[in-house]
Order: C-alpha cells, then sequence, then structure tokens
C-alpha cells in the first residue's frame, strides 16, 4: 500500500460524493497526479483539482478557476467545456489550510520534518484531512459564487489569464 492510499479512499468514498451532490463532474484522465472537478453553470463553468505532492507524499492542494460561458481559448488553442482546467479561466486560485506557497500549506497526512523530528507527532488521520478540506471548502463555494476571497483562498494571477478566454 501507497503513502496515499489512505487518503485517496477516504476523499473517494466522502468528498468526491459531497462535490457530486454540488453538481461537480468528478474527471480522473489525469489522475493519479491530480484529479479534476467541473459544473458547469448559466455563469460558467467552475473548475477545481486536487493536485497530490510529486513525490507521492500524502498531500494535496486544491487548485481552482472559473471561465465564462462562450469560447474558450487558452494560449490560442480552443478547449472543450469538459475539458477546462483550474488555470485555464479568467480567474484562479488555491484552497489552502495554511498561508504559504510551500507543500508545508497543503491539505496533508504528514507531518513537517521538525514536528516529525522534534515533537514526535505521528501523521494524520486520513479523516481528518477529509474534515478539514470539507470544513474549508465552503470558502470555495462562497468563492465561486461571489469571488469573495476567504481567509484559506490565495488568488494566482497567470500571464496568459487576460488573453485565454474570448467570452461568446
Amino acid at each position: 500500500m501507497g503513502n496515499t492510499t489512505d487518503l485517496r479512499r477516504e476523499l473517494k468514498k466522502r468528498f468526491y460524493p459531497f462535490v457530486a451532490e454540488r453538481g461537480f463532474q468528478i474527471d480522473t484522465a489525469n489522475a493519479p497526479f491530480g484529479i479534476d472537478f467541473r459544473r458547469i453553470t448559466p455563469d460558467g463553468i467552475n473548475v477545481f483539482d486536487l493536485q497530490w505532492e510529486k513525490s507521492g507524499r500524502s498531500r494535496f492542494v486544491v487548485n481552482f478557476g472559473h471561465c465564462p460561458t462562450g469560447d474558450i481559448i487558452h494560449l490560442g488553442e480552443q478547449v472543450l467545456p469538459g475539458k477546462v482546467l483550474s488555470y485555464m479561466g479568467t480567474s484562479s486560485g488555491r484552497l489552502q489550510p495554511v498561508k504559504g506557497s510551500g507543500t508545508g500549506s497543503w491539505f496533508r497526512q504528514d507531518a513537517s520534518f521538525f514536528r516529525r523530528v522534534m515533537l514526535r507527532q505521528q501523521p494524520r488521520e486520513a479523516a481528518e484531512v477529509v474534515d478539514e478540506l470539507l470544513g474549508l471548502f465552503q470558502e470555495l463555494d462562497e468563492w465561486f459564487r461571489n469571488r469573495h476571497v476567504g481567509p484559506h483562498i490565495v488568488i494566482i494571477n497567470y500571464p496568459w489569464q487576460k488573453q485565454s478566454v474570448a467570452e461568446g
């Protein structure tokens, strides 16, 4: 069993049905490195993904974005609504439990080096990490509805975003 197995199972068991009830379609085409979730509304496409840490540790971050309805052009290429990714929209960001730019600010089961060595802290239960995600997801829902930036939302401005979407 791998480092992320328990956390992935807990996400599939509890988080996937939670977001499906909110109208998100689950796309596993980029698995195992990421899982994409899309919801098409009259106001546009809400998309987010779970991006797993690349070296296989049990941590992930939630990247999100929004595209208006109409023709979606990313770097000169037309993108179908069902293929839009979190960074392709007019606005993007991250939902993370702790402020910061490194993987230490991600949703994580493992303890930091300091906590592991000095405090002898054990890894968190997978259910605890999913509880944390479920608790903070309301901030992302609020951002999708009103573009309100909550305390666990970080906005990312990609250089191509001004030209990335041609509204129809």
